[in-house]
């Protein structure tokens, strides 16, 4: 199977992004499961050039206005957020040109923006981007990086002042693992991606121990209960999104 920046140059970039964005990703857990009084919402959206991304919060019922996050060479597609027990918002989003895919962050921090900065990996190419805010209220991202081989799940977190040197959770094999979804549980980041097994991709499971990460371990019934209990939550806060948010893909929806 190929890497998603190796599909065929006959296709065109729109549809690939459109393919990208609409058919592959996964549905991101949000950071809560009854709605809140604040909603976050980030978004792709297509500007007439290229894809940005954009950000509005609303507040009991009524929206704020809308803040371009993106303005680059890129198309930015595949937002991802969550918020620290201090109130500061984390977005991040893959970067696509079509060559080498790239991970972005920029953060929300007293009212402000900061400027979107890469997420340097060392890998020849990042796409897809989960976050969850762990042990010490600092962000952990996971993303499907590409080695030049296969997909394989990295792990990266915040430092303070950088991200970590991203670690393969999982070794090394001869299939595609995709689409995670990283998220706290009982106190421990847990990582939930798609392998592929010969004949059909499967949800499987990784935590960290506090020193390693543990031996993937196929979905159990109690996460696939709540997995699915959040793709119907994230029905329900999409179909109240505000009228002039253009969707293209999955956005990222926070209700906390």
């Amino acid at each position: 199977m190929k890497h998603f920046s190796d599909l065929p140059s006959a296709t065109s970039l729109p549809a690939i992004l459109l393919l990208l964005a609409g058919l592959l990703l996964p549905v991101p857990v949000p950071a809560a499961t009854a709605a809140g009084n604040t909603t976050d919402l980030a978004w792709s959206q297509f500007d007439g050039q290229r894809f940005e991304i954009y950000f509005k919060v609303r507040h009991g019922s009524r929206w704020g206005e809308t803040v371009q996050i993106t303005n680059d060479q890129y198309n930015n597609m595949h937002p991802a957020l969550a918020v620290s027990g201090r109130g500061e918002v984390w977005l991040v989003w893959t970067a696509l040109n079509g060559e080498h895919n790239k991970l972005f962050y920029a953060r929300k921090g007293k009212g402000q923006w900061s400027f979107p900065r890469e997420i340097e990996t060392g890998l020849a190419s990042g796409i897809a981007p989960s976050i969850t805010i762990g042990p010490g209220d600092r962000p952990w991202i996971a993303w499907a990086g590409y080695n030049g081989k296969n997909d394989d799940i990295y792990v990266s977190r915040w430092k303070g002042n950088s991200w970590s040197k991203p670690v393969r959770i999982h070794p090394a094999n001869d299939v595609p693992d995709i689409l995670p979804v990283i998220s706290m549980e009982n106190g421990r980041p847990t990582v939930t991606w798609q392998r592929y097994d010969g004949d059909k991709y499967v949800y499987v499971t990784s935590v960290w121990t506090g020193k390693r990460w543990s031996a993937a371990e196929a979905e159990s019934p109690g996460r696939r209960k709540i997995r699915e209990k959040m793709l119907q939550r994230r029905k329900q806060l999409r179909m109240q999104l505000p009228a002039d948010v253009r969707v293209v893909g999955e956005p990222a929806i926070l209700s906390r």
